[in-house]
């Protein structure tokens, strides 16, 4: 599988990860540490959103790897910034998150830039 592939599958990986962090927050509801921190390590932890959120964190990083031993850092590392940009859209179109338009143009610069680092030869 080409690089390129693997970074667009790690970025969303990632960024369904954070989608799950998300919701599973919302069901565990606001983590304090003023009783038992073990305890809240677990019930963050254990919660089944939360964990298929490790999970795709997981992936990500495999597939990430994968690509590093593909490809140059300086090819592979401005998809990092993309997993953002997803994270950014999920907030405004699943959890109805308001986004100025400012932010809109930023993740659409993003997106520019991105494509513009990945074509550049050398």
């Amino acid at each position: 599988m080409k690089p390129v592939w693997l970074l667009l599958i790690s970025a969303v990986s990632a960024s369904l990860g954070q989608v799950l962090f998300k919701k599973g927050a919302l069901i565990v509801g606001e983590v304090t540490f003023k009783g038992s921190i073990i305890g809240d390590l677990f019930k963050l932890i254990f919660n089944p959103v939360i964990f298929s959120g490790l999970i795709l964190y997981v992936i990500s990083t495999v597939l990430w790897l994968i690509a590093l031993s593909k490809a140059t850092l300086n090819f592979v590392y401005p998809f990092t910034i993309l997993t953002f940009a997803l994270v950014m859209l999920s907030s405004r179109f699943i959890f109805l998150e308001h986004i100025p338009p400012l932010r809109f143009l930023g993740i659409g610069l993003i997106i520019m830039g991105i494509l513009l680092s990945s074509l550049a030869k050398g």
